[in-house]
């Protein structure tokens, strides 16, 4: 895994402003793959313009649909970058990740963005 792994940051009023005006995608993560960075029930805003004009960084979070499975969108970390390949992505939990190990190199026009923030909700105590 790569070095440079940075931490997910709460989402702002901007973020949330930016999702209603289409320009991030919200997502809520439903399975064990991210642990610890994601947990079940998490929501998670992501840029779906990051990618346009430079490539994904190993290290990035992002959001992709399942190379055998089209319909299923999936968050994952990037590993390795290859220009002509596409990205190798892992989970954070690869006990419980189905990931490139699996399913091999994504190409890019399978990545949905990239993950920016988690949209915090607070929840009845």
């Amino acid at each position: 895994m790569s070095s440079n792994i940075e931490e997910i940051r709460n989402c702002t009023l901007l973020d949330i402003f930016l999702w209603a005006i289409r320009r991030r995608s919200r997502l809520r993560v439903t399975g064990h793959s991210m642990l610890p960075t994601l947990v079940p029930g998490d929501e998670i805003f992501a840029d779906p313009r990051a990618y346009r004009s430079c490539p994904p960084q190993s290290g990035d979070i992002v959001t992709l649909y399942h190379p055998r499975q089209p319909e299923l969108k999936i968050i994952k970390r990037v590993d390795r970058v290859e220009p002509d390949r596409g990205c190798f992505v892992l989970g954070d939990n690869p006990a419980a990740s189905n990931d490139s190990r699996d399913f091999g190199w994504v190409p890019y026009d399978r990545l949905l963005g990239k993950v920016v923030c988690r949209f915090d909700i607070d929840e009845p105590k």
